[in-house]
């Protein structure tokens, strides 16, 4: 398999992109766009769009720190993109819209998964005391989704078009 040096940079960029839009938003608890990014990444460019969440996770970490936390997101982001990736021929982002509201609502209890170790009566503590955090992600994923979606998803499908006429 050769490694294109264009989608390479594609996944560098769209990585530091997840990381710039977090970071932007991070005043806001548990409201982000890095969701419905992953989703647009992954749609039009695939395996790539999986491949930016392992950056993403990377530069967060040098950021916030390695911890716990870090593992969870090493796992969740990269899962959701995987399945994005199997549901990418969905046009209507009010389904889309759902599917975001969906993964920010049960973003909580995919974190309390690794403290099941610790004990179990401390993870459903700890996802229970995330639960209003989670609402907000849900809302905030399905309103990201329901407004910024579609327009972003023609625009990322035209700049799509003009990378593919120039090869």
């Amino acid at each position: 398999m050769v490694v294109k040096v264009q989608s390479v940079t594609r996944i560098a960029l769209f990585g530091a992109l997840l990381y710039a839009s977090q970071l932007a938003l991070s005043f806001l608890p548990n409201i982000e766009i890095v969701t419905l990014l992953i989703v647009l990444f992954t749609k039009h460019f695939g395996k790539e769009g999986t491949f930016s969440c392992f950056v993403y996770v990377l530069l967060t970490a040098f950021t916030w720190g390695f911890g716990l936390w870090w593992i969870t997101y090493l796992v969740v982001w990269p899962l959701f993109s995987l399945v994005v990736y199997k549901l990418r021929n969905i046009d209507n982002w009010l389904v889309w819209a759902i599917i975001n509201a969906v993964f920010g609502l049960s973003f909580g209890a995919l974190f309390a998964v690794p403290y099941i170790i610790v004990s179990p009566a401390y993870a459903l503590s700890y996802w229970i005391s995330g639960i209003p955090f989670d609402i907000s992600h849900c809302l905030g994923n399905f309103i990201s989704a329901l407004v910024l979606g579609k327009p972003l998803d023609l625009a990322l499908g035209k700049i799509k078009q003009i990378f593919e006429r120039k090869k």
